[in-house]
């Protein structure tokens, strides 16, 4: 049950765009025609004097976030093979969460190509790691962390736009993510913008490093559903204070009127408690349909990009105001068809 808990924050790094004026020269009379045939109006922009990124790239970033999370409704149900099987139950008057915090890594690789000089069109496809941690402290009080590993796939816009010396990025994604032990993917949306501002380095004209500030919003698929086993719910160590944990349970339980203790929730969580015990021992299967939501759906972002020349770039941003804590760090090689 606990593992199903789990959100993922999957929130990848939009690319960053430079659209700045190029630094010709009074007199410059002749110019080298555009050399690529994407992004549509390239060349156009390009006659103005824009400097473009080259249009197509391969991106690949490591991300990693943390954030508490909310279970405002719970379900769960549960069955062992021996009695009747208890159908999904709300639970969500029954127990109460401490906290609850989700912490997340992804590998992802993001092909993107400018359709148009302001517009940026990208795929994602990627790796997910995420670990939940869930405190929960009634009616007892116990520790419970999961892990679990999944696969990512999406896609996303980007719009940029030159304001003078600065740029203004608006972002925009949607991603899935197939996690172990659930029915469906998790879908999550990602909207986010920067203003920042570009400085040339060096002498080497296509070489500079830029800073901005901004804000970024998560929203995802509220509802959660699978099965686990109720044996990997639980680390080793409450494991090893099981006999506690059951004899918490009891004197909650013994102090409970007759008619609250055939309520179905708490039939159901005794049954539960019941197969943690010898012979037991953890081998009946919990299902469950919760909804979750982040504490916090907005937090500001701060990072730099370097860029080496036009065709590879280094980038850093970190999510440091709100809940949500996070990190990016990416590589991205650029090419012109």
């Amino acid at each position: 049950m606990k593992r199903s808990l789990l959100i993922i924050v999957i929130v990848f790094g939009t690319r960053l765009i430079s659209a700045q004026y190029s630094q010709l020269q009074l007199g410059d009379t002749t110019k080298p025609a555009y050399p690529y045939i994407l992004p549509i109006m390239g060349d156009k922009a390009y006659e103005k004097g824009f400097d473009l990124p080259k249009p197509v790239g391969i991106m690949l970033n490591y991300f990693v976030a943390s954030q508490d999370v909310e279970i405002p409704e719970i379900e769960v149900g549960f069955s062992d093979g021996v009695l009747p099987d208890v159908p999904l139950t709300d639970i969500s008057d029954l127990i109460e969460f401490e906290r609850v915090h989700a912490v997340a890594h992804s590998i992802t690789f993001r092909p993107d190509v400018w359709i148009f000089p302001f517009l940026n069109l990208y795929g994602i496809v990627g790796k997910t790691y995420a670990n939940t941690f869930v405190e929960l402290s009634y009616p007892v009080q116990m520790k419970s962390e999961a892990h679990l590993d999944g696969f990512s796939y999406g896609l996303g816009t980007t719009g940029a736009f030159g304001l003078g010396k600065y740029f203004l990025v608006l972002d925009g994604n949607w991603v899935w993510t197939m996690m172990s032990n659930f029915e469906d993917p998790v879908q999550s949306s990602v909207f986010s913008q920067r203003l920042g501002r570009a400085f040339h380095i060096g002498k080497n004209p296509e070489s500079n490093v830029a800073f901005w500030v901004g804000g970024m919003r998560v929203r995802m698929g509220n509802i959660t559903e699978g099965t686990i086993q109720l044996k990997e719910v639980l680390p080793p160590e409450t494991w090893d204070a099981k006999d506690q944990l059951v004899e918490d349970f009891y004197i909650w339980y013994d102090e409970l009127s007759r008619p609250e203790q055939i309520k179905p929730n708490v039939v159901l969580t005794k049954r539960i408690v019941d197969n943690v015990i010898a012979p037991a021992e953890g081998e009946g299967i919990v299902s469950y349909r919760l909804k979750k939501q982040p504490k916090q759906e907005w937090n500001v972002i701060i990072g730099g990009q370097y860029q080496f020349n036009k065709s590879w770039q280094f980038r850093a941003e970190g999510g440091v105001i709100g809940n949500r804590k996070s990190l990016l760090l990416s590589v991205n090689y650029r090419f012109g068809i």
